[in-house]
């Protein structure tokens, strides 16, 4: 877990924020719900904002996509007529670009995973109030 938080980098924050504004919108939008009688608010259905937080998460991790992918094709580009020990340590940049990659879009796409689950769950819960 650790390792993966280290790989996360700079993304770690925004993603971070995002999960803790995901993990505030669902508490808001149950407290909501709980209330319900026999229609939604005049504001609108207050799960629709979770979904909103999923989808800012999976952007923010494929945004970290695109950096990780910058830094293997800075690593390729460096790597062409080096030597061998330039070559090792360029190999070494481009498989920490390529976790780079794959980290922050992993993270991301379990928020937007996470926050799709609940907004279901949520809806059928609506539904169920409603009816």
């Amino acid at each position: 877990m650790t390792q993966m938080i280290g790989l996360l980098g700079p993304w770690l924050y925004p993603l971070a924020v995002v999960g803790l504004g995901l993990l505030v919108t669902i508490i808001r939008a149950c407290m909501v719900i709980s209330e319900l009688t026999d229609r939604l608010p005049a504001s609108g259905a207050p799960h629709h904002a979770v979904l909103a937080w999923g989808v800012l998460a999976a952007v923010v991790g494929l945004l970290g996509t695109v950096v990780g992918f910058g830094r293997v094709a800075l690593g390729a580009r460096a790597a062409t007529g080096a030597e061998r020990a330039e070559l090792e340590a360029m190999l070494a940049v481009m498989w920490d670009g390529a976790l780079v990659i794959v980290t922050p879009v992993t993270m991301g796409l379990w928020l937007f995973t996470t926050s799709l689950a609940v907004w279901l769950a949520l809806q059928f819960w609506i539904n169920r109030r409603l009816s």
